[in-house]
């Protein structure tokens, strides 16, 4: 008896929930084939799109949380949205400073992150450890897209917002597959089973 409970317990919850994946998915869709059919030149333009995504997919997490609020842990779909909105808005009101202390962060990061590379692979050679090269690749490659980064800007801009279209767009896809696979499981859990 408990166990019809439970699976009727999951069935309802999964019954309310499956189309927030989708919508997400949707979103997600939607924002990667624009980053792949018209990339942005802009860093400002990007920031604005991940913006206004945050801001989507915060309103999105609250909901998701509105509808399964009686369930354990979904505390965490209001604080998640909570803090998405939060982050959206602010990066939608101050976008060129967002932009620009940003993208020169991430530049930053990765030229260090080269910089050690290479130091590594020098410590690794020297200790006749076998995998230096890997780490010298590593290495070099970090620092000359942080150099390119620091040098080209528009040129890395276009790329990373391609890639990030090409993310958005398989997240999305997976996300609107994974809707419609727990829409299937929640058919198949209200189906009476024919083994006794």
């Amino acid at each position: 008896m408990s166990d019809d409970l439970t699976t009727a317990d999951i069935s309802s919850a999964l019954s309310r929930s499956w189309w927030l994946p989708v919508l997400r998915g949707v979103v997600l869709l939607v924002l990667g084939l624009l980053m792949l059919v018209q990339p942005l030149w802009s860093v400002t333009a990007l920031v604005w799109i991940f913006g206004i995504f945050a801001i989507l997919d915060g309103i999105v997490a609250v909901v998701e949380w509105f509808v399964n609020r009686k369930d354990p842990g979904a505390g965490w779909f209001l604080l998640s949205g909570l803090f998405s909105l939060t982050i959206g808005i602010v990066v939608v009101v101050w976008t060129p400073e967002t932009a620009q202390i940003l993208f020169y962060l991430i530049a930053g990061w990765v030229l260090i992150l080269g910089i050690l590379g290479i130091i590594a692979a020098v410590v690794l050679y020297r200790a006749r450890d076998a995998g230096w090269y890997w780490v010298l690749t590593f290495g070099l490659v970090n620092f000359l897209f942080g150099l390119l980064m620091l040098t080209h800007p528009q040129t890395v801009v276009s790329v990373v917002v391609v890639l990030l279209g090409i993310f958005a767009f398989v997240g999305g896809v997976i996300l609107i597959v994974s809707g419609f696979a727990t829409k299937g499981a929640v058919r198949e859990l209200g189906t009476p089973s024919a083994d006794v």
